[in-house]
């Protein structure tokens, strides 16, 4: 929850009537609440599971390794060890304390959720933990494991699970109840589950009928305590509604037809509130926008699997999407941290599965998605040539390979620029705070540069290494100085309150130009500005320009008086930093290159040794920074170039 004095500059942007709808909403809620959770406590459904073709596996499609991936977690779990994205493997038996982080061993009292307010206690515990846990999104990958490989015990294990947590966690109570987009995400699962056990032997029918009741309550619980607001909207309220769509969609009764058509509506048009036209989620986080991505795609292959057509804009901005999320990636298939990444999912992709059985914590990549982008190939013929693995599931058929990626590709709404010019790729980030100003997940990187070189990140971002654990790491990894782009005067391009209340909180004062382009034969350039340190009296103005072998990187750095500069680059493993004279650097690793830095301000240059955050959770990979600072009259430049061999 962020606090009132956060969220008064974004009511006082609103229109009247917007705050009148607004008002009227937050009197009419409790009502609706009480009467829903009265329907809960009367148990009076009657409602039945609706066998809907949501999979259509094919299984002959999904390749050895993606089956083993599955298999393989499935085995973890059944003896009663837990992967994480960002985690060890925790063993939590086979009757798990749901409610506890597994970290921090605090454990969330078992109170209604409404007595449980607030959930971030700020002692070293982190809610996700049990939350995430909670999510029940292993269900599903038991239950693929059992038709994959006709195993019982993934059956039995899924079946036992499951009635573990019901029995321990009856709705409205524990911490698992403290938030919609939880009950609503965890009602996926479930549906999910009993969606891939069909057809239900006989002696399974009494646990079938427990489970339905499960997703009925479900339903109105989330309904109940809706993430809505007419001022302000985020992927909490899509993961409501995508929820009640889904959970609607797979049961039958009295209210479900209206509500599918009511949730079928209100989906449609979110697309077009929380998705720029360029196709880039309005969060400035390329991690949420996987989540945000994953849950439209749920609610069109819902439509599919119920024989109902899209509405066309639906369709064509859910394309987009994928549009967005593979040129981005690019070749690697693997987004840049850019922005908060928490490693959400609804369901969990063949990539994730892999890398958690596979891969130490450290070594993974929670935004590595040839899955997703085997979706869009799948969904919309995009020929990016994903991994078709998880479409197969859908019974979507993979489709021919791309030829090339795009050499330039500018998504003016979402404020990112792609340019590729052989074995080099850039991605410029001069994206807008999130959420309109309202920012929740927005980093201080503007006008910050991801380089890849050889298919691998030369400049990196730093990533997002946790929320609420640790709120001064938090904070750390947000700011200016943890991004390639220039801090000025020690100052952050939006402010950050260090109060912990306020890790979901930033400032709007840094607003971006749009990215101009200019395309020759010799080379492709990119320039935009922010207006961050205008208190300052500064307007910060970068130029990227790749050519063959080369990136030469411009800080044009305009306004008067004398200010401190730091110009900071963030490069991962395995690449090598060698300091030479003079501001020129050696970097070895999957290729040669070498980078210099040069002003006509005094610099001093400096490589320290730093932690780079690739999942959610602490674990991180080791970097080196790179900093040119100094001191002196404005304006000024900065200089950074960067060589390689073709070869």
């Amino acid at each position: 929850m962020r606090p009132l004095r956060a969220i008064l500059p974004l009511v006082r942007r609103q229109p009247s009537g917007a705050l009148v709808r607004e008002a009227a909403w937050r009197v009419w809620k409790p009502y609706r609440s009480s009467r829903l959770r009265a329907a809960i406590r009367r148990g009076d459904a009657k409602v039945r599971f609706r066998d809907l073709p949501y999979y259509q596996p094919r299984l002959k499609q999904i390749a050895p390794e993606s089956a083993k991936a599955i298999t393989d977690f499935a085995n973890l779990i059944c003896s009663g060890r837990f992967p994480f994205p960002g985690y060890q493997t925790i063993f939590f038996g086979l009757t798990p304390q749901w409610n506890r982080d597994f970290v921090s061993g605090f454990e969330w009292e078992q109170l209604p959720a409404a007595q449980l307010q607030p959930v971030v206690r700020h002692n070293g515990s982190d809610v996700k933990a049990p939350w995430e846990l909670s999510r029940l999104q292993f269900l599903p990958v038991l239950a693929k494991a059992y038709l994959l490989s006709g195993e019982k015990q993934y059956r039995e294990i899924a079946k036992d699970l499951l009635s573990d947590w019901l029995a321990k966690n009856p709705v409205g109570m524990g911490v698992n109840w403290t938030l919609a987009m939880e009950s609503a995400l965890r009602g996926m699962s479930l549906c999910f589950t009993l969606a891939l056990l069909q057809p239900l032997r006989p002696e399974e029918e009494d646990w079938g009928r427990k489970v339905t009741q499960a997703i009925w309550e479900h339903l109105l619980y989330t309904e109940s305590c809706l993430e809505f607001s007419h001022l302000v909207r985020s992927n909490h309220y899509l993961g409501n509604i995508a929820g009640l769509l889904c959970m609607a969609m797979f049961l039958d009764g009295p209210g479900m037809e209206r509500r599918r058509h009511l949730y079928l509506s209100r989906i449609q048009n979110e697309i077009l509130r929380q998705v720029y036209e360029d196709g880039g989620d309005y969060e400035a986080s390329l991690g949420y926008h996987v989540l945000v991505l994953q849950m439209f795609t749920s609610a069109y292959l819902l439509m599919r699997a119920a024989n109902l057509k899209p509405e066309q804009q639906f369709a064509e901005r859910l394309q987009r999407m994928y549009r967005y999320l593979a040129e981005i990636a690019g070749p690697s298939a693997t987004l840049p941290h850019v922005g908060d990444s928490d490693d959400g999912r609804v369901e969990l992709l063949t990539s994730d599965l892999k890398q958690m059985t596979s891969l130490a914590p450290g070594e993974r990549n929670s935004l590595f998605v040839p899955g997703m982008i085997g979706m869009g190939d799948g969904l919309f013929g995009l020929e990016y040539d994903g991994d078709p693995s998880d479409a197969a599931w859908y019974g979507l058929s993979p489709v021919k390979k791309r030829v090339s990626f795009s050499q330039k590709t500018i998504f003016p709404q979402s404020g990112i620029g792609v340019v590729r010019r052989d074995n080099a790729e850039v991605v410029f980030c001069v994206i807008p705070n999130g959420i309109h100003g309202g920012g929740s997940h927005t980093h201080n990187d503007k006008l910050s540069v991801i380089f890849r070189l050889y298919g691998k990140e030369l400049f990196s971002d730093s990533g997002t290494f946790c929320y609420t654990r640790d709120t001064a790491r938090r904070n750390q990894y947000r700011s200016t100085a943890s991004h390639n782009t220039v801090v000025i005067d020690g100052e952050e391009q939006n402010t950050i309150n260090l109060d912990p209340h306020y890790v979901f909180c930033i400032g709007n004062e840094a607003s971006v130009s749009a990215i101009e382009v200019t395309d020759n034969a010799d080379a492709i350039a990119m320039c935009a500005s922010h207006s961050g340190y205008e208190r300052l009296g500064v307007e910060h103005r970068r130029t990227v320009r790749l050519s063959n072998g080369a990136l030469r990187v411009q800080d044009d750095l305009l306004g008067e008086g004398e200010h401190s500069v730091d110009l900071r680059w963030i490069i991962p493993s395995p690449w090598q930093v060698t300091a030479q004279d003079n501001g020129r650097f050696l970097l070895r690793g999957p290729g040669n290159a070498s980078m210099q830095i040069t002003s006509l301000l005094p610099l001093k240059w400096a490589e320290t040794p730093i932690q780079i955050s690739r999942t959610y959770g602490g674990a991180t990979v080791k970097g080196t920074l790179v900093q040119a600072s100094g001191r002196g009259p404005f304006p000024c430049s900065l200089v950074t170039e960067t060589h390689w061999s073709q070869s």
